[in-house]
């Protein structure tokens, strides 16, 4: 769920697959960032108990439009997130399948993400996850379009100095067992779907390949 760290006057948003959980549990531990809501008041009022936006924190009436933070979000070199996303939906997310109570069951289209990453190689599952031709698109886009500040998961603790005054130590958290030299994973013409596609998120966070 989004964080509150009041002496520093910012509201913290958790973008899917981008350190998220690194950096809340940095913020809580070393900070006392608290929750903007408890988990189950969430669910009641029907967002997303970790990953929802501001925006869909003020449509559901848990936080004031008016409220004078400054916006935090993370996110990722696009092409290391679709190597790590393909790979975590095939070693994590398929045993969801089993569970009749798992998410997966419950927000639309996640069985069959989940089939395609199981069914694909990775360059047909790209074409797929962006589109052939590859349409404009960006990382976590509501969370990072909200945002009056975005870290890069590459580079949190710097950025959070650099970007927002804060001395934090982030440690590596909820980390996908895989291999880490993603460039591995693409051939040319997925590396050419994936730059077209994020182009934006290319120029604005200084990523490459």
């Amino acid at each position: 769920m989004a964080l509150l760290d009041h002496d520093a006057g910012l509201l913290v948003t958790a973008a899917p697959g981008t350190g998220s959980t690194a950096l809340r549990e940095a913020l809580v531990a070393q900070r006392g960032a608290t929750e903007v809501v408890e988990p189950q008041r969430a669910r009641q009022v029907g967002v997303d108990a970790k990953h929802a936006t501001v925006r869909q924190l003020v449509d559901a009436g848990v936080v004031d439009p008016a409220h004078g933070m400054r916006v935090v979000t993370t996110t990722r070199n696009p092409f290391d997130f679709y190597v790590a996303e393909y790979t975590r939906t095939r070693t994590r997310w398929v045993h969801e399948l089993r569970r009749p109570e798992s998410w997966v069951h419950h927000v639309p289209g996640a069985v069959d993400r989940i089939v395609d990453a199981v069914t694909l190689d990775f360059d047909e599952w790209i074409a797929r996850a962006v589109g052939d031709p590859a349409q404009p698109l960006r990382i976590n886009r509501g969370h990072v379009s909200e945002a009056d500040v975005v870290l890069r998961m590459e580079h949190l603790e710097p950025d959070t100095r650099e970007l927002l005054g804060l001395d934090l130590t982030v440690p590596a958290t909820n980390v996908t067992d895989r291999e880490r030299a993603y460039w591995r994973s693409y051939s040319v013409a997925s590396r050419r779907l994936v730059a077209t596609a994020h182009a934006d998120d290319l120029d604005r966070f200084g990523y490459s390949f």
